[in-house]
């Protein structure tokens, strides 16, 4: 896919090159023109701002549908806030006239709608010569997808030249394109036909070979949409685009920015070494109550499967001495009784994972990302639990979304690898510190509130019911057993510690 991919991404290129630089010239100029006739600073500083803020963003990526006014928004939001700081501090401070900012934000506004005018113009134009255009695979043979296909084929103007079609066992008309193969073959498809878009709406296939086919495309360089359900209910949104009344939602790439990732890894050295030293005192005391009542050797390690599937040493403070090697297939052993005091209260407690901040300082683990598992189990989840494999895509940590969850221990796998691939695929820095204080949150122990109990009356008097006749049926009413306010036992049919438990009620026929 190598040399179309620098194709289609020199399309895309070219595209936020032609109206990034018409917006820059126009704003330069304009720039100029306000200095000479009001003031020079706030031109300048408004003018640099809203070109920091027209490189840093997305507002000029690549898209489908070329509406000046549906950028509008985005580019007054663009021009306003750095006027009304430009004004709102200036002035006080003598550095520019009254509505000199405002009146340079104005003309930079007018400016900017003006450019992206002649801008998307050009791009319009090119398009309709058939340069520039992005090759799509659409995945769905469904009504939606033939009516999203024919819509890009004759209009030229949304930039997308369909290569064929993707779906399992579905027929096609043949000026729709041809059906190039099945969903579980869709990476390999991508591949040999180069493809820059893969458009998913409804068809054939079953929904989770789709899921795992497009997260099979990271790294492929494809961009990838989706059809929502309910599409004619849809509201549009800043991830939307709009073909011929069919919505797609654009799906964030798996890739994250290399710049957010040595943020998270840099976060992740300066905590846990801070932490280290806050909680060297509490780690001493725990390893030598771990050495009193279990003996020589306080930290347990054990081989546990990290990001990429790369295998690494973790680190605990051990809660019992392990025969042999169960500690590598036994899943869980909080029912042992070889559990003395000290390991029973560093397990409920968490402490026993304090060590795995040399892990995170290491680099082995991160302090928030999926809880790494034993590679005897990773082998078998992923054989038998959908998606399982997919949770290695990010670095394994000391805390996760489907810990703050409840998900440890003898919890489901499948909920656990749900939660574990949505932080992947919405991963951010701020979901990390959510996930930090969700953690926090739930180590602090909550106090129970006291209940309070009302009263009771005295019992008021029943009458005695007269006695049945000799010849009357006498009437037995079953007997119902008593709710409780205790939960009752999840099922878990995925998780091999967790056992099926059936309540039968037999009732007494009339």
């Amino acid at each position: 896919m190598g040399r179309h991919a620098r194709g289609g991404r020199a399309a895309r290129n070219r595209f936020t090159l032609i109206v990034n630089g018409l917006e820059v010239v126009a704003l330069v100029a304009t720039a100029a023109l306000t200095a000479w006739l009001l003031a020079p600073l706030p031109a300048v500083v408004i003018t640099a701002a809203i070109v920091v803020g027209i490189v840093g963003s997305r507002r000029n990526a690549w898209r489908f549908a070329l509406s000046v006014l549906d950028d509008l928004p985005a580019t007054a939001l663009l021009v306003a806030v750095p006027t009304v700081l430009a004004e709102a501090l200036m002035v006080p401070a003598g550095l520019a006239r009254p509505l000199d900012a405002l009146l340079s934000g104005a003309a930079a506004l007018v400016a900017l709608v003006v450019a992206r005018t002649v801008a998307l113009t050009v791009v319009r134009r090119r398009r309709k010569d058939g340069r520039d255009h992005l090759r799509a695979l659409i995945v769905g043979s469904d009504e939606a997808g033939t009516r999203l296909g024919s819509s890009l084929d004759h209009g030229l103007q949304h930039g997308i030249r369909v290569v064929g079609f993707v779906d399992d066992d579905r027929p096609l008309l043949a000026d729709l394109g041809p059906q190039l193969g099945s969903v579980d073959v869709l990476p390999e498809l991508v591949e040999e036909h180069r493809i820059d878009v893969v458009l998913v709406t409804f068809g054939a296939h079953r929904d989770d070979a789709v899921v795992d086919a497009v997260r099979d495309l990271t790294g492929s360089g494809a961009e990838i949409y989706v059809v929502p359900r309910m599409f004619e209910l849809n509201q549009c949104n800043k991830v939307s685009e709009m073909v011929d009344g069919i919505p797609l939602q654009r799906l964030r790439p798996i890739s994250h920015p290399r710049g957010a990732w040595r943020l998270k890894r840099a976060v992740d050295v300066v905590v846990s070494a801070v932490a280290l030293l806050m909680v060297s005192p509490v780690l001493a005391v725990i390893a030598a109550a771990v050495r009193k009542e279990t003996g020589p050797g306080v930290i347990f390690k054990q081989e546990r499967i990290g990001q990429h599937g790369v295998p690494f040493t973790l680190f605990k403070f051990r809660s019992l001495i392990p025969v042999g090697g169960e500690g590598d297939v036994r899943w869980n052993i909080d029912t042992d009784t070889r559990l003395g005091r000290v390991g029973k209260f560093i397990r409920a407690t968490s402490l026993d994972e304090l060590p795995q901040l040399v892990n995170v300082l290491r680099g082995d683990m991160s302090l928030v990302g999926p809880r790494p598992e034993r590679g005897y189990f990773v082998e078998r989840f992923n054989e038998t639990i959908p998606g399982y494999r997919y949770r290695h895509r990010v670095p394994v940590g000391l805390t996760g979304y489907a810990a703050v969850q409840g998900l440890r221990g003898d919890t489901s796998i499948h909920q656990r690898a749900h939660f574990d691939n949505l932080y992947a695929e919405s991963w951010s820095l701020w979901l990390d510190v959510k996930i930090a204080f969700w953690t926090i949150s739930q180590l602090v122990p909550k106090r129970a509130p006291e209940a309070v109990l009302p009263v009771p009356s005295p019992p008021a008097e029943v009458p005695t019911p007269p006695a049945p006749m000799d010849d009357a049926p006498t009437t037995v009413l079953p007997r119902l057993p008593q709710r409780t306010n205790a939960p009752s036992p999840a099922r878990d049919e995925t998780h091999p510690a967790s056992l099926e438990i059936t309540h039968e009620i037999t009732l007494p026929r009339d």
